[in-house]
């Protein structure tokens, strides 16, 4: 579209409660083919309003003449109560994934990658987050097969792409796509 809404969301990789540090190689070992150990903070949507229920990254609508890191900082605000840019919780942008565009909601999604030596408090707003789960990072790795599922939406018929995350949950979609090629590109790093 020729002016589409810009989203940003953001993929925090905070280390797993048992480690002190989050990198693509550290904690592998022969028996896991992709040792990964850091996990992606995801939440699960209130069940009310757009994409009500789905696991998705933190983000939302950029506003005004903010910068995409700027609206990533209110929005993780927002929805996780706690602030990105306080040096007390070293949360750091490192990189960003290439922008996806959603014809069905003519969004550009700017896709910001950030890191935390430690998982922030987090205190969700009910309005917009039901939970927040952390996910294995090495569960989106592209060398895993994909689970594929045939659903109905809006009479729709549909057929997609899911990614089994921890408590019987599922990723899908454009937060699946993007995920996976976050782990694909630290998997080359």
């Amino acid at each position: 579209s020729a002016n589409p809404r810009i989203a940003v969301v953001t993929a925090l990789l905070v280390p797993p409660v048992a480690l002190g540090s989050c990198s693509p190689t550290g904690g592998g070992d022969s028996v896991d083919p992709h040792p990964f150990d850091c996990q992606v903070l995801l939440i699960k949507r209130a069940e009310h309003g757009r994409h009500g229920g789905q696991i998705a990254l933190p983000g939302g609508e950029l506003e005004g003449n903010e910068t995409p890191q700027e609206t990533a900082i209110r929005e993780l605000h927002e929805e996780l109560g706690f602030h990105a840019a306080d040096p007390e919780h070293d949360i750091r942008f490192v990189g960003s994934l290439d922008a996806a565009y959603v014809p069905a909601s003519n969004f550009l999604v700017k896709v910001l990658v950030a890191v935390a030596p430690q998982t922030p408090q987090i205190t969700p707003d009910p309005r917009e987050v039901a939970e927040t789960l952390g996910a294995e990072l090495g569960l989106f790795d592209p060398r895993h097969e994909v689970h594929v599922v045939d659903a109905e939406e809006q009479g729709q018929r549909l057929r997609y792409g899911v990614i089994p995350v921890p408590g019987e949950r599922r990723v899908w979609g454009l937060t699946a796509r993007l995920l996976c090629e976050l782990a694909s590109r630290l998997a080359q790093a």
